[in-house]
């Protein structure tokens, strides 16, 4: 501070200021050159009504503030308040920046006029306003980013940025200049505004309340929408009350203002609070400047030290209440989420057709949405407290039962199907996922959420194309004329079997079965009565093979085939002799075969296979065998010697 003072007592010459404005020559060029670039572009211009507006309210509160501290300064006391700072950073933060020129160009006419006014000499007029407008550009420029185009210092992050960059850092850089260029001035009028402390303390206090009072004013939310007579009431009842605890100099009420503050604050919000700051703070500043109020007790101390005790108290007050309302600020954003989540919730859990149930670990339901109504027929409170285990199909419960397990030891089982009981007994098909819910705090796992979709339909659906697949399977599998196995399905059933024997160590027997003289029947009788014969053939075959595993097929035009699963050489000779006799006992005639009627030639081959052995080396057999049936006169069964195969 001495050496401060040091440089207040020095008398500087005009080429200080001189050197002074050549060293900011480069940066206001650059400044100028990119206003005339943009001042190019096609924008929208800046209203010349709303710059009058602008430079009467900036006239209205440097004149009346300085009415204010010109009593002060000519007590010998400091700036107590000096608002329009804070008002014109304020109006930059919402506006574009490209019309900040015409702003500032207003500002700084007004402030010069008033220092004028102020018999304040040409050049120090002109590097005060310099001051000033250095000072608003700077809080402005450093807030723009985070501040606009949505102003609200209730959020936290925009408040600390405006007490750090409003409020500290820009009065303070042009506090730093304006010590550094004007010490005392014998016939100046304001002798000791221009230290360090008496500038900074002032401006701070103007742009910690303006700034909030402007933005709040932007807002289409104003005092929190509380009715005009509502705000009335409030700020004549604390200008009353300041002014009576400021008249008062006998007793220290100034703490009572405290109270009243806060309820302004939380009745009407950060411009209710600004606002309120802004009235103890003139009201508070008259009084004390004439020798009243609470801080006149303070004996032996001068005007300046009782100014800087009222501006610490008008801090310590702006502080708690910014703080106060941010806190509030951020309880109800927060109160308005969690309305706004389960307002969102509910929508979702309503309109969604699928049901949403919350489960315990016990596995008991703690809610069910309203879906559970339209999809089971159960009301939501009706599923509460039941188990999923009353609500299963029986024949489901064990794997239901082991999905839960899974998700309760943290694996995820994905989407699973089971069939739910409806309230008429009756049960439905339905989809589940599964999660398990844990306490966001804790991390400790409390329950499952269950999302259950009906999918009977898709069920029934798939049921529907399993049927028809198997339909079409089988007939892809089935000869077109006598309804048993084609070739195709007699290829895949021997080739599975073979695999089985081979496995097992076990015998496979095959039946190579030819309509003797077909051709001589086709002949006689015609085709169609061909095609009945073949027919009839193979409908009295399946009637002698009893066994699931035993397939007829039809092999060639009048030749069947018949596979024995698991049947030794003695069964399929049994069993093929059965067959040539069933045939001949129908009795078909037949003019051209020697018997007279329709009979039947079988070659009968059983192999017990080895591992490296096909499928082809059982049909070679059994053809051999049929081929001797043949040549020894038809009607007959042949045999090929049961053997292993290699």
């Amino acid at each position: 501070m001495d050496i401060l003072c040091f440089f207040f007592n020095q008398d500087f010459s005009g080429s200080v200021l001189i050197s002074f404005i050549l060293a900011q020559k480069d940066c206001w060029s650059s400044m100028a050159a990119e206003v005339i670039a943009e001042s190019r572009e096609k924008e929208e211009r800046v209203s010349i009504s709303r710059l009058a507006v602008v430079a009467l309210l900036i006239i209205f509160l440097s004149g009346t503030t300085s009415l204010l501290n010109l009593h002060s300064w000519r007590l010998g006391g400091v700036t107590l308040l000096w608002p329009s700072n804070g008002f014109l950073a304020g109006v930059l933060l919402c506006v574009r920046r490209r019309q900040w020129p015409a702003y500032l160009a207003v500002g700084f006419a007004v402030d010069f006029a008033v220092n004028l006014i102020l018999s304040t000499p040409i050049w120090v007029a002109g590097y005060l306003s310099g001051c000033n407008m250095a000072e608003v550009w700077i809080a402005a420029a450093l807030l723009y980013p985070a501040i606009a185009p949505h102003p609200d210092l209730t959020e936290r992050k925009q408040l600390v940025r405006f007490l750090l960059y409003g409020v500290v850092l820009a009065p303070a850089v042009a506090s730093f200049l304006a010590s550094l260029i004007f010490g005392r001035q014998g016939s100046h009028i304001m002798p000791q505004l221009h230290t360090l402390r008496w500038w900074f303390t002032a401006d701070a206090l103007g742009m910690a309340v303006l700034m909030p009072l402007y933005l709040s004013f932007t807002r289409q939310n104003k005092f929190l929408g509380r009715a005009w007579w509502e705000v009335s009431i409030f700020f004549a009842l604390l200008c009353g009350l300041a002014t009576a605890i400021f008249w008062l100099a006998h007793a220290p009420l100034l703490f009572l203002l405290l109270p009243c503050l806060w309820v302004i604050g939380i009745r009407l919000g950060l411009a209710g609070s600004a606002l309120g700051l802004l009235a103890v703070s003139t009201i508070g500043g008259f009084f004390t400047t004439f020798g009243y109020g609470p801080l006149s007790l303070m004996r032996d101390s001068s005007l300046t030290t009782r100014d800087l005790t009222l501006q610490i108290f008008i801090a310590v007050s702006m502080l708690m209440l910014y703080v106060l309302e941010v806190l509030r600020a951020e309880s109800r954003r927060l109160q308005e989420g969690l309305s706004i989540s389960e307002a969102r919730f509910r929508l979702l859990a309503v309109s969604s057709r699928d049901a949403i149930l919350l489960m315990n670990l016990e596995a008991g339901v703690s809610y069910a949405s309203p879906a559970v109504a339209e999809m089971l027929g159960w009301e939501p409170e009706e599923a509460l407290g039941v188990s999923y285990r009353n609500a299963l199909h029986p024949e489901d419960v064990a794997a239901v039962e082991a999905i839960f397990q899974k998700a309760g030891a943290g694996e995820e089982p994905g989407m699973f199907q089971f069939r739910c009981r409806k309230k008429d007994a009756s049960y439905l098909w339905v989809e589940a996922s599964l999660r398990l819910y844990r306490e966001p705090s804790t991390g400790v796992a409390t329950g499952f959420v269950v999302v259950i979709r009906d999918v009977s339909h898709r069920k029934a659906a798939e049921e529907e194309l399993q049927r028809a697949f198997l339909m079409v399977e089988a007939l892809a599998g089935a000869d077109g004329l006598t309804g048993i196995a084609n070739r195709r399905r007699f290829d895949e059933v021997l080739d599975r079997e073979w695999r089985r024997a081979q496995r097992d160590r076990s015998p496979c027997s095959l039946l190579l079965v030819d309509v003797d003289h077909f051709k001589n029947y086709n002949d006689i009788y015609g085709h169609i009565s061909g095609d009945q014969c073949l027919r009839s053939a193979a409908e009295t075959i399946a009637n002698v093979l009893h066994r699931p595993a035993d397939l007829l097929a039809r092999y060639g035009g009048e030749e069947f085939a018949v596979i024995l699963p698991d049947t030794d050489s003695d069964g399929a000779v049994a069993i093929a002799e059965q067959i040539r006799a069933a045939v001949e006992s129908l009795q078909i005639p037949n003019q051209g075969n020697p018997h007279g009627v329709v009979t039947l030639s079988v070659g009968c081959a059983t192999q017990v296979p080895g591992q490296d052995a096909e499928p082809s080396k059982l049909v070679q057999a059994a053809d051999s065998a049929l081929y001797q049936a043949k040549s020894r006169g038809r009607n007959r069964v042949e045999v090929e010697p049961q053997h292993t195969t290699v």
